[in-house]
């Protein structure tokens, strides 16, 4: 589904149902931000091939559905200056990730200061939530989060004209689809 205009996306945010209206933008098949369904599959297979074990690949955002539910950004329509934010389904990775920040925290807590300790704490609330990244390790040197942010760097390519590329990695669909009907749920009352 494209919107043509504000007007019909703001129209079908206000007459769906929240999990329905996650569940479709979450299994749609070509996102706002590309031209076709082939540079689309081309820029999937690129993460793809780098995290394997995943159950699915998808926009999100303005990217996915052309306009923000970023309550900063409140319906503001997919420019050149937008980011583009991936999902990535995966319990491995998101487990994997989990692990790593857990293992930092328990050596390093009592190093951090209050803004790392404060940003930590912000993490455990999306992890609660069903998501986590690398980008979120406060340990630069942390191989993982360098690898990550290595991959990251090169999905930034033609194929989304350089734009920053955030991968989230959900522990599940039901997660991912109940994190999106609280962002559409805080919408629908800007309306």
């Amino acid at each position: 589904m494209n919107y043509a205009n504000l007007q019909d996306f703001k129209k079908d945010l206000a007459e769906s149902e929240p999990s329905q209206l996650a569940d479709r933008w979450i299994k749609k098949i070509k996102p706002h931000a590309f031209p076709d369904i082939g540079t689309y599959d081309s820029f999937t297979k690129m993460i793809k091939d780098d995290w394997p074990d995943s159950e699915l690949i998808q926009l999100a955002g303005s990217g996915n559905w052309r306009y923000s539910l970023n309550p900063k950004n409140p319906f503001r329509e997919f420019n050149s200056k937008s980011d583009i934010d991936v999902i990535v389904i995966s319990s491995k990775y998101f487990h994997e990730t989990w692990q790593e920040l857990r293992l930092l925290h328990r050596r390093k807590w009592y190093q951090w200061d209050k803004p790392t300790k404060d940003k930590v704490m912000r993490t455990g609330q999306n992890i609660y939530c069903g998501f986590m990244t690398p980008k979120y390790i406060p340990d630069q040197a942390n191989k993982i989060k360098f690898d990550f942010l290595r991959k990251c760097n090169t999905y930034s390519s033609p194929l989304v004209d350089y734009r920053e590329v955030n991968v989230m990695f959900f522990k599940s669909i039901e997660d991912t689809i109940d994190y999106y009907i609280r962002s559409i749920r805080l919408a629908q009352r800007n309306l």
